[in-house]
């Protein structure tokens, strides 16, 4: 998004694809995660939820991208695509629930897994129709044992089994700024990646950019060991 300007959505669908295409001819799998981001946001910050005021309006004028992303998405095999990522946050939890299902029918011509990326409303959601109940689990050190995530993930998971989803998955995990205290953060880690390993399909780790505040990046770093220590334990490395 930064360092790029489109005249127009034809143009912005262009790009994504011609990205996926470089990544899908080098053999990677492709999650795609839309995010809603205000024009001016400042590169490397996280992008904020939108004011409550323009939420209807917004969402109304997301349909048409949705379409457009959607077959931007089939068109180049992208295998997991989250129409907007925890629009929970973005919207609200109630237009949220709202958007995610009025959008499915747009999402048909997909092949891949349609993924709910939760955020961690207090709110029921309703996951169905979904593919995956996305977890997105990013307290590192911040949060400890019986915190907000040690609720959160069977609450999701909860949800997701209710609902007829599935598959859950970790598709933001890690951390929001770099460690203070590694050993809580490991400790934090293994404890959330645990509570869903026997069932858990895929665990996508947050590697921040260089230019956000206080960045916790992955390689060559504790987190690359941590990664690395996954990928061996399940036949990866």
């Amino acid at each position: 998004m930064f360092g790029t300007n489109h005249p127009d959505l034809e143009s912005s669908l262009c790009d994504i694809g011609n990205l996926v295409h470089q990544m899908k001819t080098s053999g990677l799998s492709v999650y795609i995660s839309g995010e809603p981001v205000y024009y001016a946001l400042a590169e490397g910050m996280v992008p904020p939820p939108l004011e409550p005021s323009i939420v209807p309006n917004y969402i109304v004028d997301l349909y048409e991208v949705m379409e457009g992303f959607a077959t931007t998405a089939e068109t180049y095999k992208v295998d997991w695509l989250a129409p907007i990522g925890e629009p929970d946050k973005y919207f609200g939890p109630g237009p949220a629930d709202e958007f995610m299902q009025e959008i499915r029918p747009l999402m048909e011509d997909f092949d891949g897994k349609l993924v709910w990326q939760v955020q961690g409303s207090d709110q029921r959601l309703d996951l169905r129709g979904y593919d995956i109940a996305g977890l997105a689990v990013l307290g590192c050190d911040v949060d400890g044992i019986g915190g907000m995530f040690d609720t959160y993930i069977p609450k999701v998971v909860a949800w997701a089994e209710a609902d007829g989803v599935p598959e859950v998955a970790h598709v933001e995990f890690g951390c929001i700024g770099r460690a203070q205290d590694v050993s809580t953060a490991k400790a934090n880690l293994d404890r959330w990646y645990g509570a869903t390993s026997a069932f858990a399909t895929g665990l996508v780790v947050l590697d921040e950019p260089a230019s956000a505040p206080n960045s916790q990046q992955v390689v060559g770093t504790w987190l690359e060991d941590w990664v690395v220590g996954i990928a061996e334990e399940l036949g990866f490395k």
